[in-house]
């Protein structure tokens, strides 16, 4: 029988080369299921309305409206392993469904792990019109001293797991019965929130 001819050099390279690439692969696949895992298996992030308050409140006859709403907004982070990014945060100020005042947040802010984050925001509505029958619901409760909102939030937001960024996600917030007093001292109840991502 003839001997095997020896390997070459240049065929022991080119198998390492290959043999390396596919450690490469199954690594990068390995990585990109565990951080897909981690993301799918988040603990949820917590909002609440920590507080708001109104001032200069004007409705006039005719139904124009004017004022300006001071909302805090508090982001919990529970998880250990991600952070979250905050590309842009629009928050919408509604009662009974009429959006009475909307803001833009557009400087982006990073919350860490295990942290709670505060999102002060400004809303003013000048003199905007407001139809006839949300007129006379907010004279109502206005004459009981306090108002009820909803406030919603709109973010769009990217999860961090070390040096790995995912996609952008959008998240829709809803926090219901944010109760505004009118009174100088301002008693307000926290308001938890709905988020879904």
């Amino acid at each position: 029988l003839d001997p095997m001819p020896p390997i070459s050099s240049s065929s022991r390279r080119s198998l390492r080369h290959v043999i390396f690439f596919i450690f490469t692969i199954i690594y990068v696949i390995a990585i990109g299921v565990f951080i897909t895992w981690l993301v799918t298996k988040r603990k949820k992030l917590h909002y609440s309305v920590q507080n708001a308050s109104v001032q200069n409140l004007i409705l006039t006859n005719d139904n124009y409206m004017s004022a300006t709403f001071r909302i805090t907004i508090q982001s919990y982070n529970p998880n250990h392993q991600l952070s979250v990014y905050y590309t842009s945060v629009q928050i919408f100020l509604v009662f009974e469904d009429q959006t009475l005042a909307l803001n833009t947040i557009v400087e982006p802010f990073h919350q860490p792990r295990m942290n709670f984050t505060r999102i002060d925001d400004t809303l003013i509505v000048q003199n905007a019109a407001v139809p006839k029958s949300i007129g006379e619901d907010l004279r109502a409760q206005a004459s009981l001293g306090n108002i009820e909102f909803e406030v919603f939030v709109k973010a769009r937001v990217r999860f961090i797991i070390g040096f790995w960024w995912t996609a952008h996600r959008t998240a829709n917030i809803k926090c219901s019965h944010v109760t505004v007093s009118l009174s100088q001292r301002n008693n307000f109840q926290n308001s938890s929130c709905y988020a879904n991502i």
